[in-house]
């Protein structure tokens, strides 16, 4: 296993995102990372210790230590969901914010980024991070269950099973690995992940000593798959690496010229993933609009005009979406940006004339300038539409509605200054782009 720097790990993964052959497993350790801190192993099975032994006393013997010993021990008596689930698992225990590796799972599988996700986590983390970001994270148990998705979605397979779709099936005991329905669940996902990993770039993340005892369960699906690269993110060296995780280091070993491990937190890690490709959907954006821009100033636009700004996620996620031409209740769902050159061109310009970048917006001459991509679309239209747009903290003065056309306005829509201006309430003016060169000077 060869070790990388961090830079080039998610420059790696970052070239699979763009020529579509990531795939990820994420294990527990990621919800254990700030915000979530959810509870490893050896906590929840300490709490249900002590609930059971306090119940019980003396009258019975104490209940073992390890997760996976209490778990089989209520399984053979047939008490694993209605007795270990219900009464001495903590029933929010698996409940949390999403942290910032959730919501990178969750953008990469809404545009399509990550083809295929697999998790040993029965938390549903990453679909609420999905849902902060508007969108649907298609997730199942079992081949069956992720067959029935949306031929547009990327999977999320939940190999151990999930809070929400199957909550008495959660694998726990090893006792469950042959017995039904689990037997046949991890028979058939092992099959539709010989297809979905084949050839593919796998980045490991998350993965947590303290859930050893499913090692079975990766064993039995991963054993077959052929990845073409193996990207390991985890702190500790690859000689314990290979000591904890004997069934993922030998899916790495099938790879030996291109089994790499970076030592960082895989929720780290994947944020930075997840911050390239927005800087490389903005910087696509930019230069498809520099052409345009040569022919318009006899010169091409400098580096610095279409490098994108230094920005965090969550400002670059909302940048995607409006460059994108999301509707207020959407979710970004494009690996690639629209094939068009006006979105580009207007913030070159914008740039060029000494914008700069104020969150989502752009600042010139201190008025913020929101640039919105609305193809073929009347303005007015596009005004109706955003009305239902939660109203940010601090709103734009202006708005850019690149592509839209302004059409002769309903008497229900008041406008200010000379038509066809709309107002907006705290959202600000509402202008086409042609409207925006004369205006603004571009």
């Amino acid at each position: 296993m060869q070790e990388i720097s961090f830079d080039t790990g998610v420059a790696t993964a970052l070239d699979s995102v763009i020529n579509t052959r990531l795939t990820l497993l994420a294990g527990a350790g990621l919800s254990m990372a700030p915000p979530s801190l959810l509870p490893n192993a050896a906590a929840l099975a300490a709490t249900a210790k002590r609930r059971y032994d306090a119940l019980h006393g003396a009258t019975r013997q104490p209940l073992a230590v390890s997760v996976e010993d209490q778990a089989e021990f209520f399984f053979q008596r047939g008490e694993l969901a209605s007795v270990y689930f219900r009464t001495l698992i903590d029933s929010h225990a698996f409940a949390g914010p999403s942290n910032s590796g959730h919501f990178a799972i969750a953008d990469l599988l809404l545009v399509r980024g990550i083809q295929t996700a697999i998790t040993t986590n029965v938390d549903v983390m990453i679909e609420n991070a999905g849902h902060q970001l508007h969108g649907q994270v298609g997730a199942g148990i079992d081949q069956q269950s992720v067959a029935l998705l949306s031929p547009d979605a990327a999977p999320l397979l939940k190999i151990h099973g999930c809070r929400t779709i199957d909550p008495t099936n959660m694998v726990w005991a090893p006792g469950q690995l042959n017995a039904p329905p689990v037997d046949a669940r991890i028979a058939s996902s092992a099959q539709w992940l010989l297809g979905r990993l084949l050839d593919r770039d796998l980045v490991i993340v998350g993965y947590w000593t303290d859930w050893d005892y499913l090692n079975a369960v990766l064993t039995s699906v991963l054993g077959a798959v052929s990845p073409s690269r193996v990207i390991v993110v985890d702190p500790a060296d690859g000689a314990t690496f290979a000591t904890k995780a004997p069934a993922l280091y030998a899916l790495g070993q099938k790879v030996p010229n291109a089994f790499q491990h970076v030592r960082a937190s895989g929720a780290d890690f994947l944020a930075a993933l997840r911050r390239a490709f927005s800087m490389s959907f903005v910087r696509r954006v930019l230069h498809g609009g520099a052409d345009d821009y040569e022919e318009a100033t006899g010169a091409p636009p400098s580096i610095a005009l279409t490098e994108p700004p230094d920005l965090d996620n969550e400002t670059l996620w909302r940048i995607r979406r409006d460059l994108e031409g999301c509707a207020p209740t959407e979710p970004c769902t494009s690996r690639n940006p629209p094939n068009e050159s006006l979105p580009g061109l207007t913030i070159l310009q914008l740039r060029a004339r000494g914008a700069t970048a104020d969150g989502p917006f752009w600042l010139l001459n201190g008025q913020r300038i929101r640039v919105l991509r609305t193809p073929n679309k009347p303005l007015h239209r596009v005004v109706a539409a955003y009305q239902r747009e939660t109203a940010p903290a601090i709103a734009p003065e202006l708005v850019i509605a690149v592509g839209a056309e302004a059409q002769a306005l309903p008497t229900n829509i008041a406008r200010e200054g000379s038509p066809p201006t709309i107002t907006r309430g705290t959202s600000g003016r509402w202008i086409t782009r042609p409207e925006a060169v004369q205006e603004l000077g571009l």
